[in-house]
């Protein structure tokens, strides 16, 4: 059991935090013993524990005791460990005296936390104050140039190693279902449904453009295949035929989607409302966010996708900042679908701090703009769906991978092989630390000019030969809101064996979560990257669980 002091200000954090490292914890109650303390504040706690954490970038109690001397460090706040390197966005300091180094910043020129044994217990000093960089990243994330760390992931990697390090076995409930490696959500957000409701417009001609003479300098620059230069000819000089409904709208991509995805549960973000631009929009040609197209005008592609399994969400357009807009949008998108649990995304990602409870107060169930435009990775460091800081029932599913993002040459501007191996080492970070990768394809990149069809249907094989189990944004948000429900009311260790007994008010369902119990090595320094044995098993709902440590399951 992980006991907490922290200040009243931070409880909420703190809780989200152990949502998230959904192990066994409780704020310190005043004589309890505990395996682990972990203290944000500068008093040394007295209860009797065999692992005590401090995190904090102010001197405390016991670097006092100590002798330990805090130097600021204002750049270079890059926490390395196992190569990897961990950002600070909050103070960090360097910390001078007796104990045994654990980790460095990025040069190795200064300690920012180490090791000491008081007695019967051991001591973690870390120079920055964990609750804070949470918070921080997940209301405001991280900045785009490391949108590839999983900042937060690797937090509590670190101190799961800490603990287990210290001789203590710690058990968890994994952010994955049982007998899959990770989870993988597949979105679409429907920008344009159809060229024929482009006519002459500035997305028409930048098509043609794009198609004709764009294509042709990919070609030349080596960058683009003759085969993609001729499809999109072959679709400009297709286009009068388009608009006499003599041949297929090359951009009412729905059905392809359909056969790609149809055992990956996806989920397409349509638009409530044509020809609304929406307000508060601070981009160059805020004019062009207006869609040409609204939910009404695709009602048999909506019907179709839904009596297929597949999820219709809102692409909204001012509900991240009008409450009573949001809830216009919702209720459109309600009326066409008959769900009641509808989920968002906003056209053009636009979000801000306050976002999180104007949606929730319009009555959405979960939110997916949390991610970038610019570039792919973890805007809030994590891969997990969480609850943003001041909702109570509103889930944020991060967005990871953006196809945009990745080719559009005003942005990351990628070939495919670079794409590749970006998308391939968030695939590695997930299998490593588990959660969801949110998959983001617009509808027209199947199609001429974007082509890029291929690519996705390789990432989405990818995925599948991965281990991941696919959900729909909606049961991904379901699978995580079941994982917060449940809660750990007994924890103990005696002898070798551990017994807990968990409190969840529903029905235990697929697909099933499961316990990881780590076992304990010989104490020593722990790195994210440090390998130790840990077993899983399965959770039936029975109550109490009696595990033996020596257990036969699933050992790595």
């Amino acid at each position: 059991m992980i006991g907490v002091l922290c200040s009243d200000s931070e409880r909420e954090i703190v809780q989200e935090f152990f949502q998230l490292f959904k192990t066994p914890w409780e704020l310190c109650v005043l004589g309890r013993e505990y395996d682990v303390v972990l203290s944000t504040q500068s008093e040394i706690s007295r209860a009797k524990t065999r692992l005590l954490v401090i995190y904090s970038s102010q001197l405390t109690r016991f670097d006092a005791i100590q002798g330990i001397c805090l130097d600021p460090i204002l750049s270079d706040k890059l926490v390395l460990d196992s190569g990897i390197n961990i950002p600070v966005y909050g103070e960090l300091v360097s910390l001078r005296g007796p104990g045994l180094p654990l980790l460095h910043n990025h040069y190795r020129s200064k300690v920012v936390s180490m090791r000491s044994i008081e007695s019967d217990r051991i001591i973690v000093r870390v120079g920055y104050d964990l609750f804070r960089e949470v918070a921080l990243l997940l209301a405001e994330g991280q900045p785009a140039e490391n949108a590839l760390i999983p900042t937060l992931e690797a937090h509590i990697a670190l101190l799961r190693g800490w603990i287990v390090a210290a001789g203590i076995p710690l058990v968890e409930i994994p952010p994955i279902p049982w007998g899959y490696k990770f989870i993988a959500c597949l979105t679409h957000d429907v920008d344009f449904a159809g060229i024929r409701h482009h006519r002459f417009d500035h997305t028409f001609w930048g098509f043609v453009y794009r198609a004709l003479f764009g294509s042709l300098a990919q070609v030349v620059k080596g960058r683009g295949s003759l085969a993609h230069l001729l499809q999109n000819w072959k679709a400009v000089f297709s286009l009068p035929f388009v608009y006499l409904g003599l041949v297929g709208d090359f951009w009412d991509q729905f059905h392809r989607y359909a056969d790609i995805d149809q055992d990956s549960n996806s989920t397409f973000f349509l638009i409530p409302f044509k020809d609304k631009a929406g307000d508060n929009v601070q981009r160059q040609f805020p004019q062009r966010r207006a869609v040409r197209y609204d939910i009404g005008d695709v009602h048999e592609q909506v019907e179709r996708l839904t009596q297929q399994g597949y999820e219709i969400g809102v692409h909204g357009i001012d509900a991240w900042w009008s409450e009573e807009k949001g809830r216009q949008e919702l209720n459109r998108i309600a009326e066409s679908t008959g769900r009641k649990d509808i989920g968002v995304r906003m056209h053009w990602l636009c979000f801000d701090r306050d976002a999180p409870s104007v949606l929730a107060r319009a009555g959405f169930d979960y939110d997916s703009s949390f991610g970038y435009n610019e570039a792919i990775g973890y805007r809030g460091g994590t891969l997990q769906v969480f609850q943003p800081v001041g909702v109570s029932r509103l889930l944020e599913l991060p967005l990871h991978i953006q196809d945009t993002a990745l080719f559009n040459t005003q942005r990351l501007g990628l070939t495919e092989a670079q794409a590749w191996d970006l998308c391939t080492g968030i695939m590695d970070a997930a299998t490593r630390y588990g959660g969801v990768v949110t998959v983001l394809w617009h509808m027209r990149s199947l199609a001429p000019e974007r082509l890029w069809g291929e690519f996705y249907v390789r990432l989405v094989q990818e995925l599948k030969e991965r281990g991941a189990w696919f959900g729909t944004a909606s049961q991904v948000v379901q699978l995580f809101r079941k994982r917060r429900s449940i809660q750990f009311e007994d924890y103990s260790l005696t002898e070798n064996t551990l017994r807990i007994r968990l409190r969840y008010e529903g029905l235990v369902s697929e697909p099933r979560l499961f316990l990881r119990v780590h076992l304990p090595r010989k104490v020593g320094a722990a790195t994210i990257g440090a390998q130790h044995n840990y077993f899983d098993v399965l959770w039936t709902g029975e109550h109490p669980m009696e595990i033996p440590l020596d257990s036969p399951g699933d050992v790595s």
